[in-house]
């Protein structure tokens, strides 16, 4: 396990568990309620990506001479040179925090991956006054860190690394995506606001939950106050889709779910993401897998085999 350049009081909360995910990635998982009223000093030597998780509370620090809070419902992104940092809990505060740490060369060779980008590296984003980077984190990554929580359980030989080193690069990949803009064909860093990545995210949150009976392009825009010209850009330049593509997608994806389910036949699965022709359905279903849904149906149905 590779030596990570931070220097902090260990404690039976502070980390519980330390997991290599590959060389120059570490996964921290700090979980228990204090005991007591506890102080702490955590300081870094060199320069350190982490990415974090706070799946309780609200974690407030002092960092050099920034406040720096991780939030619950957020991804948190800190770029850290040397600094250090101090942290104030309550007795009979409950702590869950997954800190994913990597180091800068293993960090910029993840942006290269997903950008293309070779020039992008982590000091591109560094910001001396605040080295952390707040998203709201929405329901794909929610359900990912769910599975990551669960993977976590297992102990010893019985947990799957693999698993887990996907999940870790999965969460990695959609932030460093967050600090990109691919509406640039350079893949340079988003020049988005805070507060539009914020109203980006409720967008796709509606989306995702009217699958079956989306809002036009008007109320959407009305729904997060933001301008119709203005969400359609910036929909585009964050998520690397228009809206209609965005949830048309959706739509397939959620009809696959649940005809694999077996629980839906084509009909009412057609339905439940918001066509009303089963033709068209089909015809958009097979033109976006490569098959057609009955025949998944026909894979999950009871005694499918013994079926003419």
């Amino acid at each position: 396990m590779f030596n990570l350049p931070l220097e902090s009081e260990v404690s039976a909360v502070f980390p519980r568990k330390r997991i290599e995910v590959r060389p120059g990635v570490q996964l921290w998982i700090s979980s228990g309620t204090l005991e007591h009223k506890l102080q702490r000093k955590a300081s870094t030597t060199s320069s350190i990506f982490e990415l974090a998780y706070s799946r309780k509370n609200p974690l407030y620090s002092k960092l050099g001479g920034a406040s720096v809070e991780i939030k619950p419902g957020y991804s948190n992104l800190g770029f850290l040179g040397q600094t250090t940092g101090y942290s104030e809990y309550n007795c009979g505060e409950e702590i869950q925090l997954y800190s994913i740490w990597v180091e800068p060369q293993m960090f910029n060779d993840f942006c290269q991956a997903v950008s293309g980008n070779k020039n992008l590296e982590f000091h591109s984003f560094q910001n001396t006054a605040c080295p952390y980077y707040s998203f709201k984190r929405d329901a794909q990554e929610e359900c990912l860190l769910n599975k990551l929580g669960k993977s976590l359980e297992a102990s010893g030989d019985r947990l799957n690394r693999l698993l887990l080193e996907s999940q870790v690069l999965e969460l990695l990949s959609m932030n460093i995506e967050r600090l990109l803009c691919y509406g640039n064909k350079d893949g340079c860093p988003l020049s988005i606001s805070a507060a539009d990545m914020e109203r980006l995210h409720e967008a796709r949150e509606i989306l995702l939950h009217r699958l079956d009976c989306p809002p036009t392009l008007l109320e959407l825009s009305r729904l997060i106050q933001m301008n119709d010209f203005k969400m359609k850009r910036l929909f585009k330049q964050y998520y690397g889709k228009t809206i209609y593509q965005y949830v048309r997608e959706e739509r397939l994806e959620k009809a696959f779910s649940l005809l694999q389910d077996g629980q839906h036949n084509v009909s009412q699965t057609a339905f439940a993401v918001g066509y009303t022709n089963i033709s068209h359905f089909s015809e958009a279903f097979h033109s976006y897998f490569g098959v057609f849904p009955h025949m998944l149906v026909n894979r999950t149905a009871p005694n499918s085999n013994n079926e003419l």
